[in-house]
């Protein structure tokens, strides 16, 4: 079975945290990014209703992989 790479592990937890503060503490840029993609499951009343909810599941998201990824890496 092939293993995914600690590093590609740690990049996306980042990326999820990134996105996962985003979410909580900056909705505005979150909105914005809304403006451009407009999907369905990202519009405006469900980005205002449910950030909370998609920013804690991100940031949880993104530790999980970054501890996956670092205790790989340094062999914990």
């Amino acid at each position: 079975m092939t293993e995914i790479s600690p590093y590609l592990k740690i990049f996306f937890g980042l990326l999820f945290i990134l996105l996962g503060l985003g979410y909580v503490y900056k909705p505005e840029i979150i909105e914005r990014i809304n403006r451009l993609i407009k999907e369905t499951f990202l519009n405006d009343s469900y980005v205002a209703l449910h950030r909370k909810n998609w920013g804690f599941l991100l940031l949880l998201v993104g530790g999980v992989l970054i501890y996956m990824g670092v205790s790989r890496s340094l062999g914990w």
